[in-house]
């Protein structure tokens, strides 16, 4: 059985004394993933685990937490990155929950990256907290893109949404907890074809490993409980996410 795990954060301080050791086991194991950065500094380290590593690929982006640096020299260097290794622009989009950049320079920076997603004919990692309604408006404005709102957490009415604007869905750790029916209800309403797995390693790990760090060979765990909530084998599951997962980025990642 191979794996994608559409996001991850490898590059992150918490994998610096064993993340020669979990790539390893990850092409051991057959699990491929997606290095998603969060910042320029990300974006350059998530290219240089993608020419590393053939099971790693890289999108660059800047998150809405860093948005108030979002300026044209800092975009010109994505625009680099992208036009090379990268796969995919982001994650990008709209954090309120947090705020830890200006919602004027949120949107800004949202809107700048799906511009160029366009233009570079790229798909988008998106990230949404506490912002649903105004990220909607923000896509509905600036037009299609293809991407993946990236941790989706919402109920039935959401993933409608989604699947309306044509993304797809990035599901991960949080399916596994025990108070979120929410979001279990909704999965089961999507077409497979829109769906994907991720772990947003080190964070939101499965149920069984709250409080420790995630990471990409936990997503087996993500696959078991959606398979089991679309009544298929989680073989099946596992194949179709992959696939999913690939027709979006391009890709075909190997070990």
């Amino acid at each position: 059985m191979r794996l994608f795990d559409s996001h991850a954060h490898l590059d992150f301080p918490q994998y610096k004394d064993d993340r020669v050791a979990l790539l390893s086991e990850m092409r051991a194991q057959r699990v491929a993933a997606l290095n998603v950065g969060a910042d320029l500094p990300s974006s350059k380290a998530s290219v240089e685990l993608s020419c590393a590593n053939t099971h790693v690929l890289a999108a660059c982006g800047v998150h809405p937490h860093e948005a108030k640096d979002y300026t044209p020299q800092v975009e010109a260097e994505l625009v680099d990155l992208l036009r090379g290794e990268a796969v995919a622009v982001g994650e990008c989009g709209l954090d309120f929950y947090r705020d830890l950049s200006p919602r004027a320079a949120q949107g800004r920076a949202f809107r700048a990256q799906l511009r160029l997603a366009r233009r570079l004919d790229l798909p988008v990692i998106l990230h949404q907290r506490d912002a649903w309604e105004e990220f909607l408006e923000v896509l509905r404005d600036e037009g299609p893109v293809r991407g993946v709102v990236h941790a989706f957490s919402g109920d039935a009415a959401a993933a409608k949404q989604v699947v309306e604007l044509g993304l797809h869905m990035g599901i991960g750790g949080p399916l596994t907890y025990p108070k979120n029916a929410q979001l279990r209800e909704a999965v089961r309403s999507v077409p497979l074809e829109r769906l994907l797995v991720e772990t947003d390693a080190p964070y939101l790990p499965p149920q069984v490993f709250r409080g420790k760090r995630n990471d990409p060979l936990k997503v087996r765990l993500v696959v078991t409980e959606l398979a089991q909530l679309r009544r298929i084998p989680p073989e099946e599951l596992a194949e179709i996410s992959w696939h999913n997962a690939c027709a979006l980025l391009g890709v075909e990642p190997s070990f």
